[in-house]
C-alpha cells in the first residue's frame, strides 16, 4: 500500500522497534520526549509538558507517573498556585539524559539510513508540514540548554508519531467506530489476494502475529471477513472477504482517499509524491510492494 497513513504507521512501528533495540524498555520514545520537555523548561507543569511532547492529557499523566516511579522526575506544588504541580528532573534523571540522547540520536540515524542527507532534510520538512509542528514550534524552543537533548521539532521519530496522531484523528472523524486504519489494511490485503492466511495478512498489512489474531476475531465478529480452516492444514485459518465487505469496500476506499487528501492538505502535488517516495524508503517497502494507483487519486 502507498497510502500515506499506512506508510506513517509502518514507519512508526519501525521506529518503535529500533528504539527498543537501541534504548530498551526502560525509557520509551514518549517518555524521552517528556524528559526533554522537563529538562528544557524551568517551572513547567504537566499540561505544558503534554503539549510540548505531543501527548494527550491521559497519556501524559501515565507517562509522568511511570517516570516518577523510575525516579527520573519529581513533582512539587507550585508555591504560587496550590492546584498546579511543577515537574522537575531528579538527579538520576539529569544524569540519564546525556546517554539517552546519544542512543536516541542513533535511533534517528538508523531510521533514516536509507535516505541521503538532502532527502532526510526534505522528509523532516514535509513531516513538519503534515504534523502541524509549526503550531507548537515556539512552545518547543527550550528556555534553557544546560542539558543536551534532541530538538523534538526536528526529530523524525517524534514527527512521525505526531503525523500518526493527525492521521488517527482524521480517520476517526470520517469512520468513527466503523473501521480502524489497520483493519482497513487487512481488508485490502485480503481483497488483493482473494483468500489468504493470517501470517500473510500480517506481512502485507504490517501487523505482528498477536495483533493479526485479535484483529481477525474482531473483523469476523463484525461480519467483515469469513474464516475457515485450510483443507491442507486444519490449524491454518484461511481468510476471505464477506459479502458485506466486498460491497462496502469501494465506498470505504473512497473515504480513505479523502482522509489521505486531508492528511496531506499542506503539500502540493509534487510534494505529495515526494513524501510517499521518502516514506516508502523509511518504511522499508520493497519495490514489489508498490501500489501507485491508490496514490494517484491524491494528486
Amino acid at each position: 500500500m502507498d497510502s500515506p497513513g499506512h506508510l506513517i504507521r509502518r514507519a512508526q512501528r519501525i521506529h518503535t522497534e529500533l528504539w527498543s533495540n537501541e534504548v530498551g524498555s526502560e525509557v520509551t520514545g514518549p517518555q524521552y520526549a517528556t524528559l526533554v520537555a522537563v529538562a528544557g523548561w524551568a517551572g513547567v507543569d504537566q499540561k505544558t509538558v503534554g503539549e510540548i511532547a505531543s501527548l494527550d492529557k491521559s497519556t501524559c499523566a501515565g507517562v509522568v507517573r511511570r517516570l516518577e516511579r523510575k525516579e527520573l522526575i519529581a513533582r512539587r506544588r507550585d508555591p504560587e498556585d496550590a492546584r498546579r504541580r511543577i515537574l522537575e528532573l531528579t538527579d538520576a534523571g539529569l544524569a540519564a539524559i546525556p546517554d539517552l540522547t546519544t542512543r536516541a540520536r542513533r535511533v534517528q540515524r538508523t531510521l533514516l539510513k536509507t535516505l541521503s542527507d538532502n532527502d532526510s532534510d526534505d522528509l523532516i520538512r514535509l513531516l513538519r508540514m503534515i504534523s502541524g509542528v509549526s503550531e507548537i514550534a515556539e512552545l518547543q524552543k527550550p528556555q534553557r540548554s544546560a542539558v543536551p537533548t534532541l530538538a523534538m521539532s526536528a526529530t523524525p521519530g517524534y514527527l512521525i508519531r505526531r503525523a500518526q496522531q493527525v492521521h488517527s484523528s482524521l480517520w476517526s472523524n470520517h469512520f468513527g467506530q466503523e473501521l480502524t486504519g489497520p483493519q482497513y489494511a487487512v481488508l485490502v490485503a485480503v481483497a488483493d489476494a482473494g483468500t489468504i492466511d493470517q501470517v500473510a495478512i500480517g506481512e502485507r498489512a504490517s501487523l505482528d502475529s498477536s495483533t493479526v489474531a485479535e484483529m481477525m476475531a474482531r473483523l469476523s465478529d463484525s461480519g467483515w471477513i469469513e474464516r475457515e480452516p485450510s483443507p491442507e492444514d486444519r490449524r491454518r485459518m484461511m481468510i476471505a472477504l464477506s459479502a458485506r465487505a466486498t460491497t462496502a469496500l469501494p465506498r470505504i476506499t473512497a473515504t480513505v482517499l479523502r482522509v489521505q487528501d486531508e492528511l496531506l492538505h499542506a503539500l502540493d502535488g509534487t510534494e505529495r509524491v515526494e513524501f510517499v517516495r521518502l516514506m516508502r524508503a523509511v518504511a522499508r517497502c520493497a519495490p514489489s510492494e508498490s501500489s501507485d494507483g491508490d496514490f494517484e487519486a491524491l494528486r
